[in-house]
């Protein structure tokens, strides 16, 4: 679903994709909050906006979210800090699984 992805309004041409240069610029720990407040944000607001895109909404909060995991995986970032705010976009995707 490239709409979700990698989404070209997402990419200026001979630049790295927005994310990338979030973590580069700002580091991994804000970029991570970052990721899960948007993710909470498609979560809140799936389907609202327009009801054809809930699914695609979803999508979205989970590829924000997914993107912290890997991070987190790799041990690049924990979400000390943020454990209330991980623990409930985590509980509230499990809905979607």
């Amino acid at each position: 679903m490239e709409r979700v992805n990698h989404p070209s309004h997402y990419n200026i041409p001979h630049r790295k994709e927005c994310i990338v240069e979030m973590e580069e610029k700002y580091g991994i720990q804000k970029t991570a909050i970052f990721c899960l407040l948007n993710s909470y944000k498609y979560l809140y607001r799936a389907g609202i906006k327009d009801k054809n895109t809930y699914n695609e909404d979803i999508c979205k909060a989970k590829w924000y979210f997914d993107w912290c995991e890997r991070k987190r995986k790799e041990n690049k970032w924990m979400y000390i800090g943020s454990e209330n705010l991980y623990n409930d976009i985590k509980k509230e995707l499990a809905k979607y699984d």
